[in-house]
Parts: C-alpha cells; structure tokens; sequence
C-alpha cells in the first residue's frame, strides 16, 4: 500500500476503533459507580465491577449493597466514571431535558442519560454487528469452499440453497427467522443476521475456487499432498484475503443495519439493554418536539456505518489498483 493511500483508512479506521472500544468499556464509562471510592478506609474499584470475565474480582461494592446515588458516610467517592450515569437509571423529574453541561446528549422520556445510553448501545450494536458479520463470513467460506472443492451434488445443494436464500431480502429473512423464534434476544438475532448475511461471501469463495481448480497453482498443491480442507486453507484463502477482506466490511455495515432494524421492529435484544435501533424505537413515540431523543442515536449509526463505508470503498480501491498491476 502506497503512502498516499494510508491516511484514507486512517480516520474510519480510528473512528470505528474509537467506537468498538466505548462499547467494550460501557461498564466502566457509563455508570453512576465511582471509578475509584473508598469505603471503610479501603481503596476500591466499584465501575469495573461491571467488566465481563473480570468483574467479580472488583465486586466488593456489591457485597455490602451499596447504592452510588446516595452512598453512605463511610463509602467516600473519589473518582467518578467520565459519563456518570447508568443506562437504565430512570428519573421522571428529568424527563426530556434538553443537552446541558450535566446531560451533553440529553435525557429521553423516562430521564435517562442519551449519552450513557449510547455508550451502552455501542456494546450491542457494534458487538452484534462485528461478530454476526464475522460468523456470516465463516459460514460462506466454509460453505463457498466445500462446494467448490466438492463439486457435484454437493455444490449443486449449496447453489441452490443460496440462490433461494437471495431472493429474499436481507432484512426480511432475517426478520422472518427471529419472529418465528418465538422470543427476541441475541442468538436469534445473531442467528438471523448470519442466516441472510452469508450468501455473499459463499459466492465469492465458490467461484474462485473453481476458476483454480486445475491451474499450475492448484496441480503443484496436489503435488505436494495438499487436498481437502488443508489446500484451501493453505493455498487458495491467501489469495482471496484482499477480496473477502472488502466483503468483510461491508458485511459488518449490513450487520449493524440488520440489526438496529430488528431492534426498531421490537426483535432485538431484551429490555432494557439498550441498542441504537432500540433507543430509535422508545424515542418516537414519546419524544413529541424533542430531537434530541432521535438525532444521537441517529448519528451514531450514520458515523460507524459511514466510517465502515469508507474503509470498505478504500479496501477494495487498493485491491483493485494491485490486481491490475
């Protein structure tokens, strides 16, 4: 990659990462529990409680009930979290303030914090949408590259399987296979995501794999002993990594749409975990003449997909402009 080219992917790549980030530390960025308090002249951590995995080893709060609202005398505050306000912490009294100093994003109609929301909301959509994203594109190289290595009445199943899941679209398949879950949460929304995402990588994989079947590249891998599983693997992915890389991105932009969708419609994750499609659907019909409620959420959808956009739109540039060197 040229000099000139690094700077493009520099600014989606810091926002997407910057974003990816927020949403892994919510527990910690986001929460009326002090980041640093002292109770009963202990030091402790009480916000990282809230981290996956490592949380319980910063617990200690817990154990003796403490509410950070209102704490007691002998639990002392000493560093607050940068948003310090829960996700799910409700205050009629605030409802609808408009953004201020204490509220930069505002409240919605239950006065909950916009910004601690969207901060929490990151966790699932950008969660969701990168790691649906990545299942798709799992899914379709296993299934692209078993058809074409296979061939015959194995790449006859998996052509026709793929060719009835696109004449459905993306959304409506997806939203199809939660409904007929029966209960909205995260596998089937996951598992809904993948279902109408994976078509695309299959296709590409599928096709390149034929047009190498049987070329010098394909002979000296047979050669060698490679086949099956080990001569894709080995041999055939490294030279699809440029393109499956661009539909990699592009994946995961869909994913997120996908699944601020199936939140709006209600088939998302579980209240009251936020998630930008789910703070778009509780806001329109309470929010009356206030934008607030609307525009972040909003925005947040319109900078990581426009930044994932842009890489994607600059991935497949560099591809293109190597290729046909």
């Amino acid at each position: 990659m040229s000099s000139e080219s690094r700077p493009g992917y520099l600014l989606p790549a810091a926002i997407i990462a910057g974003l990816f980030l927020a949403g892994l530390l919510a527990p910690v960025l986001a929460t009326e529990r002090p980041l640093v308090a002292v109770i009963g002249g202990r030091l402790v951590l009480p916000a990282f409680a809230g981290l996956p995995l490592v949380g319980p080893l910063f617990d200690a709060d817990r154990a003796r009930g403490i509410d950070w609202t209102s704490p007691p005398a002998e639990a002392r505050v000493v560093l607050r979290a940068p948003v310090p306000f829960s996700d799910r912490g409700v205050r009629l009294d605030e409802s609808l303030r408009p953004p201020d100093r204490r509220h930069p994003f505002g409240t919605d109609a239950l006065g909950r914090d916009l910004l601690a929301r969207c901060v929490h909301g990151a966790r699932v959509s950008l969660l969701v949408g990168f790691g649906a994203g990545a299942l798709a594109l799992l899914v379709g190289c296993a299934l692209g590259a078993i058809a074409g290595l296979r061939g015959g009445g194995v790449d006859l199943a998996i052509v026709r399987l793929t060719d009835v899941l696109s004449c459905f679209p993306a959304f409506i398949l997806a939203l199809a296979f939660v409904a007929a879950w029966g209960r909205p949460g995260l596998p089937p929304l996951v598992a809904g995501i993948v279902l109408s995402r994976w078509t695309g990588s299959a296709r590409l994989v599928r096709g390149e794999t034929l047009k190498r079947r049987g070329g010098d590249l394909w002979v000296a891998a047979r050669a060698t002993g490679a086949a099956g599983p080990r001569l894709f693997l080995r041999h055939l992915l490294p030279l699809l990594a440029a393109p499956l890389s661009v539909v990699a991105v592009f994946g995961v932009a869909q994913a997120i749409i996908l699944e601020s969708g199936l939140s709006f419609a209600g088939l998302g994750v579980e209240p009251p975990t936020p998630s930008w499609g789910a703070i778009l659907a509780e806001a329109l019909p309470g929010s009356g003449a206030a934008w607030w409620p609307i525009a972040f959420p909003a925005a947040s959808l319109f900078i990581v997909l426009g930044a994932l956009c842009v890489a994607a739109e600059r991935l497949e540039s560099a591809w293109r402009s190597s290729a046909a060197r």
